[in-house]
């Protein structure tokens, strides 16, 4: 028989896309890194950035030749694929109370903090750079824009590690979400105007401030309203949907859309995102949202976010690498761009002491020194480089202020070992980011004593606290279904009793540790809160009744409201003021936990399932 028919047809095979076996191997890796990260104790993301580069430096003597991972990054990848689901899955987990409370630092840092960075970052790359180019405070100020902000997807990765206090990982992490928007529009004005100039066109710095003023003004509005349209579509559809699959698709459906809707109106897509999130996430989920969606929509978001950092990151590291040569212009260059970028940073101390001004709760020093150090660069530069490289080369034919401007070799020729410089800089900048400020902000928040674990009592008061609290549920939960005949007085009893001795227990330790400064303190300011929010929630139900008018009511809720958040940060600063320098792994003893799990069947019934079985 002849061999050759049993071998099924060539042509009837898949022929899988060029790029899944490279996607597929990242991925792989990146689980791999995931499950290692356990003994050596390092940041997820930055595990991912360091195995990059381990594997851009040695992978061409041991990776299969069929998985390729240069070129995986494209600017259009990072900003349509993977930016959108990770800013909607930040966004949406931020509350808006907690954005109004801060939004002083917030938009000082968000706005000025980016053009004064971009403008420290310009000068001095110009001088130490470019000194003797024609264009070079011009090509300074474009660098300046791509590394002046701090990166979202970098910056909501590592907050999540840190254990920070809630206050600042809101400082950070709000700062990081709209300063990008800032960015990038000032990214694009620079970039033209480079353009411009480059092909001879004459233009005047005062023409530059009002076009870019203006079209910044547009591009933040036009991508709010994108996002405000979006989310209030999507928290309609929410309220008429009871499918969880389906409540999920449309969170989904709505990170992407609302990013390419702002984007063809010319408008922000980061700050698209950013709003529809924004809303989604505190009405939508809380109004329209059945229990099992909002609990499948946590875990399906924790997953995706997972997956696509766990990627971006490791691709981060494996683009890194192909950069250096380690030669003297480029360390040089390197410490340039590093150097830079700290310095620029320093605009955090006077923002945030503008913001201190009348602000009955100021941002501290030690706070200010972690909002200078925490302020990561990643993806965003990338993406913007690799737009650069686009442009260079491939010379586009545009408009600038009413002139057409037709891209040349010429434009190419000049802007060629510019890009090379720029790109040894940004990623300079992002390496030193990610691996030194990424493996030193949590020692750092130590330090300083804002991270941390809690102190003993604290901790002790705490635990005790949720023995009672688990030990009354599963209480309640037994006389319950012992009312309903589903279980025996004499089966109640036996699994009462463990958790009837446990409330007695932990009840006499919170009598005593309640004795502490710092305990007593957190308590008393909790009641204080709880007052609050109930005066609070009866003054809205007396204004709806109208038993009070809106008027009396309203002057009376912005006190109570302000009172409230005065309590919030109160209680956090309590909390600071009595933190350890160690972390909260093993704080929770085995025997406790242990405690509060139910007796076993056998225990109570007195047969095994293998007796049952062999009735």
């Amino acid at each position: 028989m002849d061999k050759n028919r049993l071998a099924p047809p060539s042509f009837m095979s898949a022929i899988p896309p060029s790029w899944f076996q490279s996607i597929l191997g990242a991925l792989i890796l990146a689980l791999l890194v995931a499950i290692a990260i356990r003994w050596v104790k390092l940041p997820y993301t930055i595990a991912l950035v360091i195995v990059g580069l381990v594997v851009g430096w040695l992978g061409e003597y041991w990776m299969p030749e069929d998985i390729e991972l240069t070129g995986l990054l494209t600017a259009e990848t990072i900003f349509f694929i993977l930016l959108p689901p990770l800013l909607f899955e930040g966004a949406s987990a931020m509350h808006i109370k907690k954005l109004k409370q801060n939004w002083r630092p917030i938009t000082l840092l968000a706005i000025p903090g980016v053009l004064m960075n971009t403008v420290v970052i310009g000068f001095i790359c110009w001088k130490l750079v470019w000194a003797d180019s024609e264009h070079g405070f011009l090509y300074g100020l474009l660098v300046g824009s791509i590394l002046a902000a701090t990166d979202p997807v970098s910056v909501l990765a590592l907050v999540k590690t840190l254990g920070a206090p809630k206050r600042l990982s809101v400082l950070i992490e709000g700062e990081s979400l709209f300063n990008d928007g800032t960015a990038v529009v000032l990214f694009n004005i620079l970039l033209a105007t480079t353009l411009a100039v480059v092909s001879g066109v004459d233009v005047a710095l005062m023409s530059i401030f009002t076009a870019g003023l203006s079209e910044f003004l547009v591009v933040v509005f036009v991508g709010a309203i994108a996002g405000l349209l979006c989310g209030l579509f999507a928290n309609w559809l929410l309220l008429q949907s009871d499918d969880h699959l389906v409540e999920i698709a449309i969170t989904l459906a709505l990170a992407f859309g609302a990013f390419l809707l702002a984007e063809i109106m010319h408008g922000s897509g980061v700050i698209s995102v950013v709003v529809a999130g924004l809303l989604v996430g505190n009405h939508g989920v809380k109004e329209g949202m059945t229990p099992t969606a909002r609990i499948g929509m946590h875990h399906f978001w924790e997953v995706l976010a997972f997956l696509v950092n766990s990627v971006l990151f490791l691709l981060i590291g494996y683009e890194l690498q192909a950069v250096f040569s380690w030669d003297s212009h480029v360390l040089y260059l390197s410490a340039v761009g590093i150097g830079a970028a700290l310095l620029a940073r320093l605009a955090v101390f006077p923002l945030t002491t503008i913001a201190n001004i009348k602000n009955p709760n100021p941002v501290s020093t030690r706070w200010q020194v972690a909002l200078w150090w925490g302020g990561l660069r990643g993806s965003i530069p990338l993406a913007l480089l690799l737009l650069i490289s686009h442009v260079v080369a491939h010379p586009p034919e545009f408009s600038y202020m009413g002139e057409t401007i037709s891209g040349t070799e010429t434009m190419a020729s000049t802007l060629a070992p510019i890009y090379d410089d720029m790109l040894i800089i940004a990623f300079s900048v992002v390496l030193f980011s990610l691996v030194v400020q990424g493996l030193t902000i949590r020692p750092m928040l130590q330090r300083l004593g804002i991270s941390g674990s809690p102190a003993d009592a604290e901790l002790r008061y705490e635990v005790a606290l949720a023995e009672v609290i688990g030990s009354r549920a599963a209480l309640r939960r037994l006389s319950a279904l012992n009312t309903q005949g589903l279980i025996s007085d004499g089966d109640q009893t036996t699994l009462a009793e463990p958790y009837r001795t446990r409330v007695k227990e932990s009840e006499a330790k919170i009598r005593e540790l309640s004795e502490a400064n710092v305990v007593h303190s957190a308590r008393v300011e909790r009641a204080r809160r709880d007052l609050l929010s109930a005066q609070i929630q009866a003054l809205h139900d007396a204004e709806r009744t109208g038993a009070i008018s809106s008027s009396v009511a309203n002057d009376v809720l912005v006190r109570l409201d302000k009172a409230l958040s005065e309590s919030e940060f109160k209680q956090e600063e309590i909390q600071d003021a009595s933190r350890k320098s160690d972390t909260l792994e093993n704080a929770v003893e085995d025997d406790v936990a242990g405690t509060l799990i139910p007796e076993s069947t056998e225990s109570i019934v007195g047969v095994t399932v293998q007796e049952i079985e062999e009735e």
